[in-house]
């Protein structure tokens, strides 16, 4: 792609309530995954990162409720195939869309028009909207949203004290003979030459509940309930007891798979391996308490056209 070096972009990101008091460098690297904590104090001394209106140093503290703007060259993208995206749920507190996928939520480094904070900033003029949490680019589903900044702090508060339900519904390899199963075990970073895939060892504690809903002779339908919101969570404890999310070319094997992805070599074959064109997990369910009423809010997304494709070519049913 061309750069148009004297156009930038700034690309913002919330502080969180479980981020509060960090080093800006510390908080950039936990939030930027293909940068290393050098690269992000390079970022920082080249004046390209800002807080509160200045630029910041390396050991700047973050605040919960503030937004660090990094700048970066605008680079030149594809049209963007959404020009607006479904709500499952709206008030004049929240927003609850169903993601589809491939999307990001945010704007990086080389995407600013096909994000989900760039296209509901044209489909709601005027509305600044703020993201309550993240879905990964090839994860489709439930994907909320505060319409103002006391609805965002409160919803900061529920997922701080975890009282945000999440409901996921994953397809993967293999028949699956258990009925309920409980992971608990730690994640952390592998360390590799892929700086983003995660492992299961030392690291953050992470537990998540997995259900079988259907089981066929070679792929499997189940229902993850995360208890903890580490990055990759549901993806890496499923490969962890060896079923992989269908179409995940990050955890399927060692990873080959997504470098082949990344330098767009891809062949047919490796997607027949993958089974899906992109990983089959949907966040199907959000549960919490509303931020102005404070009753319990639950909300269904419904699963997209491709994961009832692959669903029905499994031979399986649901619900």
């Amino acid at each position: 792609m061309n750069v148009e070096a004297s156009v930038w972009v700034e690309v913002p990101f919330d502080v969180q309530k479980d981020h509060d008091g960090l080093r800006v460098d510390s908080y950039l690297a936990s939030r930027l995954h293909r940068y290393s904590r050098n690269q992000v104090q390079r970022l920082i001394a080249s004046g390209r990162v800002s807080l509160r209106g200045r630029l910041v140093k390396a050991a700047t503290r973050v605040a919960s409720g503030e937004t660090v703007l990094i700048r970066y060259p605008r680079h030149q993208e594809l049209p963007c195939p959404h020009t607006e995206l479904p709500a499952v749920y709206e008030d004049e507190c929240l927003l609850i869309i169903n993601k589809p996928a491939p999307l990001l939520c945010h704007p990086t480094d080389r995407v600013q028009n096909n994000t989900v904070t760039s296209i509901l900033k044209r489909q709601f003029p005027g509305l600044k909207l703020h993201l309550a949490h993240r879905l990964d680019r090839e994860t489709s589903g439930a994907l909320l949203l505060a319409k103002d900044p006391r609805s965002a702090q409160r919803l900061a508060g529920h997922f701080f004290s975890r009282r945000v339900k999440k409901e996921y519904l994953a397809l993967v390899f293999g028949r699956i003979s258990w009925r309920r199963k409980i992971v608990d075990a730690p994640l952390g970073r592998e360390n590799l030459e892929i700086k983003v895939r995660q492992k299961v060892g030392t690291g953050a504690a992470a537990t998540t509940e997995f259900e079988r809903l259907a089981s066929g002779a070679s792929v499997s339908l189940v229902r993850a309930l995360p208890r903890t919101g580490r990055l990759h969570q549901i993806r890496v404890h499923l490969a962890h007891l060896g079923h992989p999310v269908l179409g995940d070319k990050l955890y399927t094997g060692k990873g080959e798979l997504y470098m082949k992805a990344v330098r767009k070599t891809l062949t047919a074959q490796d997607l027949e391996k993958l089974g899906a064109q992109r990983q089959m997990l949907h966040a199907h369910r959000l549960s919490l308490p509303h931020p102005g009423s404070g009753h319990e809010l639950s909300v269904t997304a419904p699963p997209p056209e491709d994961f009832c494709r692959v669903l029905e070519n499994a031979g399986l049913t649901w619900p």
